[in-house]
């Protein structure tokens, strides 16, 4: 039956053999089978009848097929679904991939694994943060837009669910926005991490004050803020390990400036000015760029030059050209402004009661957000399916990503 194809396909995914679909098979040729499947079918596994499964599937819908899945392991497993996470990740593929079909699956887009000479498609995973199991999965097109998706998936849980649950829905800045939290904060509960380009979060970040202890090596303060015209609690934190990351990436960033900012120094050293002002203020604008260095001994050299060739006459006009030299040194005042702000980020929520989410829960909500990035680290593993996706239907390469997030299912609650 297509249940039965399916379970051999989970199998053969968590075996971790990396083959393509057309060699499965041959992969079955030496596994009990008949255990597997409590019947003796061996010779009627081949690659015409998985490539009907994953039509049928396709057809039935891929995700209803694996939420419904997903829940009865939940239920039967007592799995938390108190915080539910949302990601998604870039899938690459090799091929040309024509769509015959109409879907737009396989496009260039934003590679999250800085790849953007592939093509792609993309996975959307929602996982518990109690074991890490995914809930909810949806194969989408490779130039699909994480706001957007973030924002249409939780338009869709919200008509799911019912009076008196509690589930925090947790994810990165990809969900604050004005549009979606906007759209959601009457219905559902969410903790995101806010953009630091937003002026406000850097009015905060920038001002200096006190902060409580939240746990060993974090510490923070709460404010109330109502960006997008909706109220909530920001917790900012501050992270020991993020700050000594963060310096370190500084003083890189400090020195490649400085061998770059001396290169360019020595050109105009060599450059000819008409006038001592012209030298000075090219120099000026050209500082301006810098970010953690300034200018100082700063120095104009004249030198007479003549026009034409030969020898001048005495009588001949005298021209001059004007050349600068300078020195660079740290800015320590920008550098120590811009230390300030390392090692500091910004989780917001729209649960204002802190008797239900804490501070310290909603911290450790957001650091669980790792949850669905180990799912996908399983995914991209090399000796699994990805680097077999070699269907050329787009409805059977969809399809085959529910199986994918379905091996993904069996190994986290056998994890768990």
């Amino acid at each position: 039956s297509y249940g039965e194809c399916l379970k051999l396909m989970i199998i053969n995914g968590l075996g971790f053999t990396s083959r393509p679909l057309y060699l499965e098979a041959q992969f079955f040729s030496s596994r009990p089978v008949n255990r597997f499947l409590m019947k003796d079918c061996e010779s009627a596994i081949n690659d015409d009848r998985l490539g009907r499964t994953l039509d049928k599937v396709f057809a039935f819908g891929c995700d209803p097929l694996f939420a419904s899945i997903a829940s009865q392991a939940a239920l039967r497993f007592g799995v938390s679904k108190k915080f539910c996470h949302l990601d998604s990740t870039s899938m690459e593929v090799d091929g040309e991939y024509e769509d015959r079909e109409g879907i737009g699956l396989i496009t260039f887009g934003y590679s999250k694994d800085h790849r953007p000479d592939l093509k792609q498609f993309m996975i959307y995973l929602m996982s518990s943060q109690d074991g890490d199991v995914p809930l909810l999965a949806k194969t989408v097109a490779g130039n699909t837009s994480d706001q957007k998706l973030f924002r249409e998936r939780l338009r869709e849980i919200k008509e799911q669910i019912q009076e008196g649950e509690t589930t925090y829905f947790v994810s990165d800045s990809a969900l604050y926005t004005q549009k979606t939290i906007g759209t959601l904060s009457s219905s559902i509960k969410w903790v995101t991490r806010v953009p630091e380009k937003l002026v406000e979060a850097k009015r905060i970040i920038e001002y200096e004050k006190p902060l409580e202890e939240l746990e060993v090596g974090y510490s923070g303060k709460e404010f109330i803020s109502h960006y997008g015209g909706v109220e909530q609690r920001w917790l900012l934190v501050y992270s020991e390990q993020a700050y000594i990351k963060e310096e370190k990436t500084l003083k890189k960033h400090i020195h490649k400036e400085k061998e770059q900012a001396n290169r360019e120094l020595n050109q105009w050293s060599q450059t000819d000015f008409d006038c001592e002002k012209d030298a000075k203020d090219c120099l000026r604008r050209w500082s301006k760029k810098l970010k953690y260095h300034c200018l100082e001994e700063m120095e104009v050299v004249s030198k007479r030059v003549s026009k034409g060739k030969g020898r001048p006459k005495r009588d001949a006009p005298l021209i001059y050209r004007y050349r600068i030299t300078a020195k660079l040194k740290e800015d320590e005042n920008r550098i120590e402004a811009n230390l300030r702000t390392k090692g500091q980020f910004i989780i917001a929520t729209n649960e204002l009661d802190t008797t239900q989410l804490t501070s310290r829960e909603l911290l450790q909500s957001y650091k669980g957000q790792q949850s669905v990035e180990r799912g996908f680290r399983f995914l991209k593993e090399p000796a699994f399916l990805t680097p077999s996706v070699y269907l050329k239907s787009q409805k059977r390469i969809i399809a085959l990503g529910m199986v994918m997030c379905l091996c993904l299912l069996v190994y986290m609650i056998a994890q768990r």
